[in-house]
């Protein structure tokens, strides 16, 4: 470590990431069903409880057991404009989207990745519910390819097409609600080897590939829409894949605070002498409890569990990565089993009221000053399996032993536990969806139709707009629509209007989103042809978007037909003029300034061509 930098090689860092990006196809993976999502109520649910089953291999997943374990019920929100019995799983899919296919592999091959010959779709178990199925499709559509950045060469490992997971609604103990419009959107997953060299680095990966992404201009855009998985690991540690995470700018914070969490583990055990957990049933001390959260549990038939952790006062409280404490790490174990988490002896105990309890529950277990006494509460059977994974994770906490899981990412860009990780138990052939064959003629065409990266793009139009300009339009998502309009008129306007008169108009409320191609189509050829000034595009942008049933031409035809003539105009400046003649004599052509506003208020025009008529009559009038 030099300067307090961490020294990612010393510890035996590596890491690689997952991104996950939504693809922008007319209809889902598997289904004739429009991908475009509406702020609307659902029109039905179903329930589902789900069961793990064994997998091709004959074994069953231990994070399906896990999920299975907590006795949870799934309900499905249906959306009748973007669902079909495909999406409640009581209907086979059709078969895949050829268009979705083909943004994948045109991803593939900007990153020199192999396709193989033939597309087989493949069941991956999902063991969190976000699958009707229980299972989600996924193909793998590229291998070995490679990316360039500037702190060295990545692999990419492989690149897949998938449909999306349902969107979750709400979740507790007992219940998760997903929303099922979501489910089936395409999405190309994409992941890299684990030549990572830091967190910083895995930035500049994830970047990279989202600008890729970006480049095929088939990539839907906002939030929710692309998100990163992350593993992580340093050499006395262990794999996690961090889940989820969305903030691609704040990666390396992420990572950075798991290889903490990581390294203090380890310090932590080993700092301490590895002793038997031990844990028992002890409702029996709290039968007469005054504390309302116990009582409460054992009124409703529950019961309370209780574990003796060796060594472990004052070293609960003990930060290992960001404000996350030890303690959370045994925390996150009793939830992943339904309770709401563990009252010990390193907190208050007085606060909580329970002073005598645990004076009793101390000499049952003959605990030491430096033991720690935890308890949970909840019904039996819950709190049983959670005292069990509480007592197997501070096992592995005395040993300095960080265990391989499923982790989620939290706002803090701190970790918390989920699950086991997956293993290969979870995929299996999709025997309802045939093989796609691709062709070497499919890929020969691929292969002469890649589009220019977002940089390539941004350097060709900087030379045409201007640097900042350029740089505004290529990464943001008026591209396309750049693009498509660039050659009606003098692209400076159209890039002007897109990335700054547009998010203007939208900052004031109106709704530029319904603006269609032939809105701005017209707005542009009539600009090109002087039917209207660069001055009236945002007036007539703001008309279209109040009136976007209204034909664009009428829009524009009745705007300028309002608009004061040139013969008005020409009368009016001569007007102000003629009652402004000692102001002009006095200061001459610097008069013109002044009396814009007048005339202004005088007529309704573009203050560009009021100016130019302004500065001709001055002209004259001076002589």
């Amino acid at each position: 470590m030099e300067d307090g930098k961490t020294d990612y090689e010393e510890l035996g860092f590596k890491c690689g990431i997952e991104i996950h990006q939504q693809i922008s196809t007319d209809t889902k993976l598997f289904c004739n069903c429009p991908i475009d999502l509406r702020d609307e109520a659902a029109d039905s649910n179903v329930e589902r409880y789900l069961r793990a089953v064994k997998g091709e291999s004959g074994e069953r997943d231990q994070a399906a057991e896990k999920e299975e374990q907590k006795s949870r019920k799934y309900v499905y929100n249906y959306y009748k404009r973007n669902n079909c019995l495909v999406e409640l799983d009581e209907e086979p899919p059709q078969k895949m989207d050829g268009e979705a296919l083909d943004i994948a592999l045109t991803f593939t091959r900007m990153v020199d990745a192999d396709v193989p010959r033939e597309i087989q779709v493949m069941r991956k178990m999902v063991v969190d519910g976000s699958n009707t199925s229980g299972f989600q499709r996924t193909s793998m559509v590229g291998l070995k390819g490679e990316l360039e950045t500037e702190t060295g060469k990545v692999g990419i490992e492989d690149i897949e097409l998938e449909e999306e997971s349902a969107g979750i609604h709400s979740r507790d103990s007992e219940k998760a609600v997903y929303d099922l419009n979501r489910l089936g959107i395409p999405l190309i997953e994409v992941g890299t080897d684990a030549s990572i060299k830091s967190p910083e680095h895995a930035r500049e990966v994830a970047e990279k590939i989202g600008m890729l992404l970006r480049s095929t201009g088939k990539v839907r855009r906002g939030l929710g829409t692309i998100r990163q998985d992350v593993n992580v690991s340093i050499e006395e540690g262990a794999r996690v894949e961090i889940k989820g995470f969305q903030d691609v700018r704040n990666i390396d914070k992420l990572i950075e605070l798991e290889v903490e969490r990581q390294k203090n583990l380890v310090e932590l055990g080993k700092s301490l002498e590895e002793k038997e957990v031990v844990g028992d049933n002890v409702t029996h001390v709290f039968e007469d409890t005054d504390n309302q959260i116990v009582s409460t549990v054992l009124e409703n038939n529950g019961a309370v569990y209780a574990l003796k952790i060796p060594g472990m006062t004052e070293k609960m409280k003990q930060k290992i990565s960001g404000e996350r404490y030890v303690a959370k790490e045994l925390v996150d174990y009793a939830k992943s089993q339904g309770p709401k988490g563990i009252i010990h002896t390193d907190e208050d105990i007085p606060g909580y009221g329970l002073e005598e309890e645990f004076e009793e529950l101390a000499d049952i277990f003959s605990k030491e000053d430096e033991d720690v006494i935890a308890i949970i509460a909840a019904e039996h059977e819950k709190a049983k399996k959670a005292a069990q994974e509480v007592k197997k994770r501070s096992e592995l906490l005395l040993k300095g032993v960080v265990p391989e899981e499923t982790r989620n990412a939290e706002q803090d860009f701190t970790t918390s536990y989920s699950r086991p990780l997956p293993g290969a138990a979870r995929m299996y052939p999709e025997t309802d969806v045939p093989p796609v064959e691709v062709t070497d003629q499919k890929i020969k065409e691929i292969d002469e139709n890649l589009p220019d990266t977002l940089e390539e793009r941004e350097e060709k139009y900087s030379e045409e707009i201007g640097e900042q300009l350029a740089s505004q339009v290529v990464y943001s998502d008026k591209l396309l629509a750049f693009e498509k309009f660039r050659d009606e008129t003098d692209s400076k306007v159209v890039a002007n209007t897109l990335v700054n008169t547009v998010p203007k108009l939208e900052s004031e409320g109106l709704k530029t989103g319904e603006l269609g191609e032939e809105q701005f189509q017209t707005l542009f050829k009539s600009f090109d042809s002087n039917k209207i000034s660069k001055g009236d595009i945002e007036d007539l942008l703001a008309d279209m978007a109040e009136k976007p049933e209204q034909p664009a031409e009428e829009v524009i035809d009745n705007f300028v037909s309002s608009k004061s003539s040139e013969d008005e105009i020409r009368e009016a400046v001569r007007n102000v003029l003629e009652e402004n003649k000692e102001m002009v004599e006095d200061q001459g052509m610097r008069a013109q300034g002044a009396l814009m506003g007048s005339v202004m208020s005088e007529v309704d025009a573009d203050g560009g061509k009021v100016s130019q008529i302004l500065g001709e009559e001055l002209e004259k009038e001076l002589g």
